[in-house]
């Protein structure tokens, strides 16, 4: 009797443990914020609006207003939660979290975040599109491209070697 008891006891106290933990709150996982995931060395802030031409030879971060067109031809262009852009975007990477209208061309891929709103066409090798994310336009994707970009240099560099007199 005095064993069923400890055994019952010991049983009692192994399903409090596990209340115990079920009912502590689980942790959150921390997503970093786009602005660390890209390191831009340039950034626009929430309170600035720009309207024009911006080519950038730099990872972009945009926070603010945009109007007009954005060419970041071998970099990243990052629109933040806070982000407004009106422009047409041309760059190696593009990542949204904010909202865009207008067109989207990247040599590599496009991310749209799950925050993210976008009207206007996407043409990139690879599109990422996470859940709740809002999209009214049409994608064409070549995951190809990426490839055929890279050999393409390859072979314009082996002819140009060829092509120089020694």
């Amino acid at each position: 009797m005095k064993d069923l008891f400890i055994s019952m006891n010991h049983r009692v106290r192994a399903l409090i443990r596990q209340v115990q933990l079920m009912r502590q709150p689980q942790r959150a996982e921390v997503k970093p914020s786009l602005a660390e995931r890209l390191n831009p060395q340039s950034v626009l802030m929430s309170d600035v609006m720009i309207e024009g031409q911006l080519h950038c030879d730099e990872n972009l971060m945009i926070d603010g207003q945009f109007k007009g067109t954005i060419n970041a031809q071998n970099n990243t262009v990052a629109v933040g939660s806070g982000g407004r852009v009106y422009a047409d975007i041309t760059a190696k990477k593009v990542i949204i979290d904010g909202t865009v209208k207008g067109n989207i061309t990247a040599d590599d891929r496009v991310t749209l975040a799950a925050n993210s709103r976008i009207t206007g066409n996407i043409q990139a090798a690879v599109v990422d599109v996470e859940n709740g994310a809002r999209f009214k336009g049409i994608i064409e994707m070549d995951p190809q491209q990426v490839e055929v970009v890279e050999v393409q240099a390859e072979v314009r560099a082996e002819i140009s070697s060829v092509a120089e007199p020694s």
